[in-house]
């Protein structure tokens, strides 16, 4: 497992994780293609380097597979 981080993380309105670090908008002509859903929230969380390079909560199991 990788070493452990802070970093924002993004919450769809049912408390489901749905994006770890910042949110891409995809600006295009100055308007965001991809906003945030409706109820999102976003909070600091201990983020961790799963063995597959991905980014995952500390406490999700599969960061130590």
């Amino acid at each position: 497992m990788g070493s452990k981080m802070m970093m924002k993380i993004y919450k769809d309105s049912d408390g489901n994780l749905i994006n770890i670090g910042e949110w891409d908008y995809a600006y295009s002509n100055e308007v965001a293609t991809n906003p945030l859903p409706e109820g999102a929230t976003s909070e600091e969380a201990d983020v961790v380097t799963g063995y597959d390079g991905g980014l995952y909560l500390a406490d999700d199991p599969r960061a130590n597979n």
